[in-house]
């Protein structure tokens, strides 16, 4: 059963190949990216938890996290005084470059924290600028998402999508 769902699973796992667009077709301006990104929604108590753990243990590199618990720091890097200097500590989104960041109850990150994940779903970049330090981190990941329509409700292909999560459009289009 779920044959769409596994089927779109394997299609993120493969991935695509990233365009690059420029007068030499190597990367002189910009590009596309190659990752899938996959939000699953369904009812609840439907297994969209354990099929997000099954890819994260089929993918070579992954990082499994829940929405509810992350916040915009736990995702893209966190700033972390060692003594006297400054470090950065590396996120959800930037320990899985080059892999899936499966994020659980992805409707449940907070309003603040989803400005992190716009800037690392369609750039494949997360900008730190934290205690001093100013930098740029990959985060070229597929990022597959499982929620629950809003409140705990029955899913419905009648209705549009954006009337039963609590994601906004534009995190949606990614």
């Amino acid at each position: 059963g779920l044959f769409s769902v596994k089927l779109a699973s394997m299609l993120m796992l493969i991935g695509g190949l990233p365009k690059r667009s420029g007068s030499d077709g190597g990367g002189g301006g910009g590009g596309t990216r190659g990752e899938i990104h996959f939000l699953l929604v369904g009812d609840p108590g439907t297994g969209k938890s354990q099929i997000q753990r099954y890819v994260s243990r089929l993918a070579p590199r992954a990082v499994v996290t829940s929405g509810k618990s992350s916040s915009a720091a736990g995702l893209t890097a966190a700033a972390i005084k060692d003594g006297p200097n400054w470090t950065l500590e590396a996120g959800a989104l930037v320990l899985a470059d080059g892999g899936v960041c499966c994020i659980d109850e992805f409707d449940s990150v907070r309003e603040a924290d989803r400005a992190a994940l716009h800037e690392a779903m369609e750039q494949q970049t997360c900008s730190v600028a934290k205690a001093g330090l100013v930098t740029t981190l990959h985060t070229r990941a597929a990022v597959f998402g499982t929620c629950n329509p809003r409140g705990h409700k029955r899913y419905s292909p009648r209705h549009p999508l954006s009337e039963q999560l609590d994601i906004s459009g534009p995190l949606l289009s990614r």
